[in-house]
This record gives C-alpha cells, structure tokens and sequence, in this order.
C-alpha cells in the first residue's frame, strides 16, 4: 500500500488494512492506491505487477522510449501517475530523476534544462505555471504527458507557441494511468492498443484491458473487504465519452450533472461557457469552479424550487460580479449561476486536480 504521508485517514486505513491484506491471496503481488473518487469518499484501487507493466509498456511503445531517454518525476509515488512513471523507467532501463518536495515551476524549469530531461509528466495546473514563466520548451525535451484533467484551451495553446511537446492524456487509477493519449501538436486521444474501450446505454466509458485494476478494497469501521463492481470484465467508469475509429472525446463526468428544475445541468459545461466568456472580459486568468449546492432551507420560494443553486467559486473576487451579469446573459437558463463564492484558494488534490468535494462541503457548511 502507497498512502499519501500526509493524508492522516489514509494513514490509518492503510494500518488497518496491510495486515487484512496479507492475508488475501487473491491480492498477492498487488499495489493499493488511494483515491478520493468524485463523490469524496475514499477507497483503495488494487493494481497487480501484471497490470502496472502492461500500462508502463504501452506508453514506452506509444513514446518509443529508450535506455538514452531521461525521466523527470514531478507527481508524488502514492499517485499511479507518479508510481507508472517509474514504471517505464524500470522498463526501458533509462534513469528517472526525483523531483522537488514541493512544486516550484521556476526550480523545475531549471532542472528540466539542467538535467538534460527528455520525458515528463504533469498536470494541468502545473503546465500552467510552466506556460506563465514565459519561456520556451528545453531543447531536450521531447514530451510531456499530461493527465488528471483536460488543459485550458488558452493554456495549451500557449505552451504550443512556446514549443511544448505536449500529449494531452486520459486515464485514471483504475485502468493503472493511460488509456488514450494525444500525439503532439494535437488533441485526439489516440486509444493505446492494449485497451478495448466503449460506452453503456448511458454513454458511460468502459473499459477492458490487461491494464485493468482488480479490485477496490475498502475500511469501514475497521472492517475491510473487497468489492470488485466489472462486469464481465468490463469496468464502467462515471465519464460520459464517444468512442470511434480509434479516437476517444470526453464528455465529462456523469456526477458532475446536477438536476435542476428537473433537467440535467453538466457543470463541466457551465463552467467552460464562463470561461469562455471571461476571456472575453479579459479575465481568463482567474479560477473559475462551478459547483451546486442545495437551497438555505429558509430561502426564497423560486430558489427552493430550483431545486439545486449553482455557485462561481474563485480564488479573488475582482470583476466577477459584472462577470457574472454577462454569463448569466447569455447561458442558458437553467445554467445561471446564483452566487460568488471567494474561498481564497481552491482546494485541491496532492496531485493538484480540484477537489470538487470538498468544495461542496465547504459551501455547505458554510451556507
């Protein structure tokens, strides 16, 4: 078991859990992997040798990388982003470099030249910092994967013109990282020969795939057990996507959609419409979350008829409300947002996603 050292209820579970673990012979030779899930409770994706090489081969297939090649490791172990890098190091015999403790963009740019990296992996977040430095790719580097979430279009066109070799990538825990990457230069997610990807009746992702996770193991009041939710080999992801001719489009995830008065709202959706009007409004450099709360029990009649409010959060509050006015101007009507939440910064994962989560339980109990 990989625990983020810093997460104290992964901690304990993993205290409890290593020694239930050891008995299980269904689970020898597996990694357990935290992961908060989109609803913010926590479970353990169980991911075997065989399945973490067969990822790790894949992607040193799709990036032809060799012994010459030289890795950067910007996301922590415990995350199967960072453990699958050091995965394909191991595999193609080149050496993997341990980042910084902490994200600094400046010190990692720096060793980026310094180390003469050629392969590394980000997320969007972190691209961006790269990107508002202003300077252009290292002659050295000749990719740069990045996952948990799809990049800002401004973000990525930005790193384009600086000469970033950026492939776009979507993948998660439980399919032990990649299932389709993008080549440079371009943003079709090209699905990775070793996965047999479609959707339900839902438009839900599935996947099938030597690369496939076993199990979830959970703890609940210190009972363990095991749940594996394939279904005849299939896992059906919360991601609503399209699959043809080899090319994978996200759609966003199911729960993300809220229901208000009555109808579906894709807050993905909502929050791509008011970024695209704060470029617009000259105010694209700011974090712009959507998320949906329930209406104060005491509120008015029209709101507890909603159903369900949406609210803008954001790390400053400068121009959001003329912001505002112009989205709620032009969206739909079941897309208006009601209010402004200033959270002074966005929570986010170790590996710096957003935690949507703990954005909703803060609106809530703050409400």
């Amino acid at each position: 078991m990989i625990p983020n050292p810093r997460d104290s209820v992964a901690v304990a579970e993993a205290e409890i859990i290593q020694p239930w673990l050891e008995q299980q012979a269904g689970l020898q030779g597996h990694l357990l992997f935290r992961t908060s899930g989109s609803t913010g409770k926590g479970k353990w994706v169980a991911l075997s040798r065989s399945a973490l090489l067969a990822s790790a081969r894949a992607v040193n297939e799709f990036l032809q990388v060799t012994p010459n090649d030289r890795w950067l490791l910007t996301l922590p172990l415990f995350h199967v982003g960072g453990f699958g890098i050091a995965a394909r190091s191991y595999l193609a015999g080149c050496p993997m470099l341990q980042g910084e403790s902490s994200w600094d963009a400046e010190r990692c740019y720096d060793r980026l030249c310094e180390e003469s990296i050629t392969l590394t992996s980000l997320v969007p977040a972190q691209l961006g910092d790269l990107v508002g430095l202003g300077r252009s790719a290292p002659p050295s580097l000749r990719a740069v994967l990045i996952g948990g979430g799809r990049t800002d279009d401004s973000i990525y066109q930005q790193a384009v013109e600086l000469g970033w070799p950026v492939h776009e990538t979507y993948g998660m825990t439980e399919t032990a990282s990649q299932v389709a990457t993008a080549p440079t230069g371009g943003r079709q997610l090209q699905i990775l020969p070793h996965w047999q990807v479609g959707t339900d009746e839902h438009h839900l992702l599935k996947f099938q795939g030597d690369a496939l996770f076993s199990a979830y193991v959970g703890c609940d009041q210190g009972r363990c057990f095991i749940d594996d939710p394939k279904q005849d080999g299939w896992f059906i992801s919360s991601d609503r996507g399209e699959v043809a001719s080899g090319i994978l489009t996200v759609m966003g995830r199911a729960d993300r959609c809220v229901k208000v008065l009555g109808e579906l709202v894709d807050l993905s959706e909502v929050e791509s419409t008011l970024k695209r009007v704060a470029d617009e409004a000259g105010l694209s450099q700011r974090e712009l979350i959507v998320t949906a709360v329930q209406p104060p029990k005491a509120g008015e009649y029209r709101d507890q008829r909603r159903g369900t409010l949406l609210v803008l959060c954001t790390d400053q509050d400068d121009g959001l409300a003329s912001l505002l006015e112009k989205y709620n101007a032009v969206c739909p009507a079941l897309q208006r947002i009601k209010g402004i939440a200033v959270l002074g910064e966005i929570p986010r994962t170790a590996i710096g996603k957003i935690d949507y989560p703990l954005i909703q339980q803060l609106l809530q109990s703050d409400q």
